[in-house]
């Protein structure tokens, strides 16, 4: 028999916040949105639009509400730059788990300026310790479920296999004697936003060893399809559909591109390997580590949120055979090895009982494609070409330099 639960999700309004809650909301459990709508702004400040209508939180939350009685609480605040605020809401709440999502999450808007590159970082790592905090100083028994990025690791050549979490090395020392040693794989990330995750990481392991945190780390892959079960049950709970530079996911970028008659942009080569699940399977995996026993304490439970990995290129050719699009390869504006050896265990949700997840092979497609159909008026085709490049980072609003000598003053 499931146990009911209060769950606070951060970042409820996003991507994969809204869907989540939901999911959350209809699987029985009382939920509390915690957001500062700042995908919103973003948005709003890029002028790049979700290719679906979204509508305000409220409106969502009440319509949720009358189609199914079950009532969604929000408070607006940005969990980043109100601790007071969240240890507060966490006391009153009282939460038996706290979902973490709140995050910039696109790693070419961590690239795109110093300042969303700062923003990134500042808003990331201290939203994650600001809630460990709160969790350390309310109720060390919350469990925390992170959803973190496979993109820690990089895109560097890899002849092994990525495990879930520490692994074991085996030495011997001086006296010949055998020892072991449990070490992270070593992370590369190749962004700002995957550099914040990291270094989250670092802090989840130190709040565990440290407090006796109950913390589970999803390694999430690139998120595709856009609806779930429950989003797909009113217009107004729609959840997000980017296909734009910055937060327009490869394969939602792809499919948009072939039914507006533009042909597929695969970056250089198009033999950079990513990981890849839906956002059903995305909600349904979130809902199992939530549920899930909890892991020792002490120690972070890392799990590769992904159901298979491919290349951009395979990617490219699949949305081609299926839609008879043309492909077109374009210079590569980001920094990274377009071939390496790539391989990612992902067996921990298998034990878990979530055993088949969704592939591109399993018809999804069709979804993304019947979104594009009904919003091909709304296609800004302007959006889509990548003019952030990674390894040429500038300030927005660079100072005016009216002469090139500069005096300093020294007290």
């Amino acid at each position: 028999m499931m146990t009911i639960m209060k769950i606070l999700v951060t970042g409820g309004d996003g991507f994969c916040g809204w869907p989540t809650s939901l999911h959350l909301s209809n699987a029985g459990h009382d939920i509390l949105i915690i957001d500062n709508l700042s995908r919103r702004s973003i948005s709003t400040e890029l002028q790049y639009e979700s290719l679906t209508p979204i509508a305000s939180i409220s409106n969502r939350i009440e319509r949720w509400y009358e189609l199914t009685g079950k009532r969604i609480l929000f408070k607006h605040m940005d969990v980043a730059n109100n601790y007071a605020a969240l240890l507060d809401a966490v006391s009153l709440f009282n939460p038996d788990c706290i979902v973490h999502l709140a995050a910039q999450r696109s790693a070419p808007y961590s690239m795109m300026s110093v300042e969303s590159g700062n923003y990134t970082l500042n808003n990331n790592i201290t939203a994650a310790n600001n809630v460990l905090r709160a969790i350390q100083q309310h109720n060390k028994t919350i469990k925390l479920v992170h959803l973190g990025s496979i993109g820690v690791y990089g895109y560097e050549d890899r002849s092994y296999e990525i495990p879930e979490g520490k692994t074991k090395y085996v030495g011997i020392d001086n006296n010949q004697s055998k020892y072991t040693i449990e070490s992270q794989i070593p992370f590369n990330p190749t962004s700002l936003y995957h550099l914040s995750k990291s270094q989250i990481t670092a802090l989840l392991n130190y709040y565990a060893n440290n407090f006796g945190l109950t913390i589970t780390d999803l390694y999430q892959g690139i998120v595709w399809g856009t609806q779930t079960t429950e989003t797909n049950m009113d217009e107004t709970l729609s959840n997000r559909f980017d296909y734009d530079e910055i937060y327009g996911t490869v394969l939602n970028r792809f499919v948009v591109q072939a039914q507006s008659g533009m042909p597929i942009s695969v970056y250089g080569k198009g033999m950079q390997t990513r990981a890849f699940i839906h956002i059903q399977d995305t909600v349904k995996c979130i809902e199992t580590a939530v549920n899930s026993p909890a892991s020792t304490l002490g120690e972070v439970d890392v799990i590769h949120q992904i159901s298979e990995t491919r290349t951009v290129k395979s990617v490219a050719n699949f949305v081609s055979t299926l839609m008879n699009a043309k492909i077109k390869h374009i210079v590569n504006p980001r920094d990274e090895k377009e071939e390496h050896r790539y391989h990612l265990t992902n067996r921990k949700f298998s034990k878990l009982g979530m055993d088949r997840l969704n592939s591109l092979e399993d018809n999804l497609v069709d979804e993304i494609q019947s979104v594009v159909s009904k919003n091909l008026h709304n296609i800004d085709k302007a959006c889509i070409a990548p003019k952030v490049n990674w390894s040429k980072v500038h300030a927005r609003t660079p100072a005016v330099r009216e002469n090139t000598k500069t005096e300093f003053e020294f007290s």
